[in-house]
């Protein structure tokens, strides 16, 4: 009996929560139970045959693209991307890479991240938050979105939903499958044809302009989204980030707002992504 199938034999329960469909990818990890579903990928519980072997927690996930993205030639070179990215990156508040691979049988490429104990922000009733914990994930995020410009990536997809927020409190951010790199032509997807952006949270310029991409700028609008959300109890905007052009942000906006964090909000809102000042931004 060799080892995939006394891995199998001894864990009859995770068995029957394995994906058939998918089945063992490169004869060493499981997909379970599905987490989470969006447009471009899914996440499944993950089994690593080597960890259960030697009586290890596997405690990871396996991200596969959609089945709409797997369609595209160059699905694996835009899956590999999100992986070089994330392995650029060693924060305490996003996600870790683990493994990148490409089925021998199927040529599903993947992605296994670390498991996270947590909920979802977009999920976690706000009004039950305290404020301090919404001032920690405040400095936290701030934190995390200054190191990772200052890797010369651009996350692009800042919104409640790729963010988590674990035991402790501190959030996690992840998914960089639609993230730039300001150094190099990378592969990247046309996030707006399939649908991946939020208008919701997507900086004005990118929704005006087809031909615009995501910047520093834009992910600072973004994350000015979130927190306002965090801090107001409510989105921002009912539709898009579009009525900002005949609704500037003004002061009696933010009344939610922690009084030391207004002046930030309202430049970090800006309808011109110049008037965002990343130097400001960076100083809080």
């Amino acid at each position: 009996m060799n080892l995939i199938e006394e891995i199998t034999k001894n864990s009859i329960k995770k068995k029957e929560k394995i994906k058939k469909n998918k089945g063992v990818l490169n004869k060493r990890y499981f997909c379970a139970e599905e987490l989470a579903k969006g447009g471009l990928s899914t996440i499944y519980k993950g089994i690593d045959i080597y960890s259960e072997y030697f009586g290890k927690d596997s405690n990871i996930v396996i991200k596969i693209p959609s089945d709409e993205l797997l369609k595209k030639d160059d699905i694996c070179a835009f899956t590999y991307a999100e992986y070089n990215f994330l392995r650029r990156l060693n924060h305490d508040n996003i996600v870790k890479v683990l493994d990148f691979g490409i089925d021998r049988k199927t040529d599903i490429p993947y992605l296994v991240l670390e498991y996270i104990n947590g909920m979802l922000l977009s999920e976690i009733p706000l009004e039950r938050m305290s404020l301090s914990v919404k001032n920690q994930v405040f400095k936290s995020l701030h934190n995390t979105l200054k190191y990772v410009h200052s890797k010369n990536i651009i996350h692009a997809d800042i919104t409640p939903i790729n963010i988590i927020l674990n035991d402790a409190n501190s959030p996690i951010i992840f998914d960089f499958g639609i993230s730039q790199s300001v150094e190099e032509e990378s592969f990247t997807l046309e996030y707006k044809k399939v649908k991946a952006f939020n208008p919701k949270y997507s900086a004005p310029e990118l929704i005006q302009d087809i031909e615009s991409k995501p910047t520093m700028y834009s992910d600072i609008f973004s994350f000015a989204c979130v927190m306002y959300e965090l801090y107001s109890n409510k989105q921002l905007f009912k539709e898009s980030s579009l009525e900002l052009l005949e609704n500037p942000i003004k002061m009696r906006d933010l009344s939610q707002v922690p009084l030391s964090l207004k002046r930030w909000f309202k430049y970090a809102l800006n309808a011109i992504p110049e008037k965002r000042y990343l130097k400001r931004h960076y100083k809080i």
